[in-house]
């Protein structure tokens, strides 16, 4: 019996990283919309430059809710791989930026946080590259139905 919806089974369990990526997405995004000044801290007040933090946090939010969106249609429904490609995209554009930033806090070597984000921004363009790949397979399909069909 194949079951669908639900994370890691039917077409999700190829999918893991990009759950987690989502997941961890949105663990940024609440943490930004919580009371507190987050941007005050210098190692990423550079975004807020950019945006305040609210506007951030909506926007991670949005992120990583149609991503989470993205997969489970993905996943249960049809195949369509744009939104996950879009969305991994950014997941790993915002994971980079984070590791720049916490490599130029101003303190000697590395911390934590850059190899944590810097893995996780890894794992998500390798995950829109692999949504590409997704892409180019189901290509691949609907040529030989449209041929079986001629």
């Amino acid at each position: 019996m194949t079951r669908y919806g639900l994370p890691f089974q039917g077409y999700h369990q190829r999918r893991e990283a990009e759950w987690v990526g989502a997941l961890v997405l949105m663990g940024v995004a609440i943490a930004l919309l919580l009371p507190g000044a987050t941007f005050s801290r210098p190692t990423i007040g550079a975004f807020s430059d950019i945006a305040p933090e609210g506007t951030w946090g909506a926007a991670l939010l949005g992120v990583a809710v149609v991503r989470m969106i993205g997969l489970w249609v993905n996943g249960s429904k049809r195949h369509s791989p744009s939104l996950r490609l879009v969305t991994a995209a950014v997941g790993a554009a915002v994971r980079t930026a984070l590791a720049w930033l916490l490599a130029k806090d101003g303190y000697p070597g590395w911390n934590t946080g850059v190899g944590a984000y810097g893995v996780l921004a890894v794992v998500d363009a390798y995950c829109a590259f692999r949504a590409i790949w997704d892409q180019g397979a189901n290509d691949a399909r609907a040529a030989i139905l449209r041929r079986a069909a001629r």
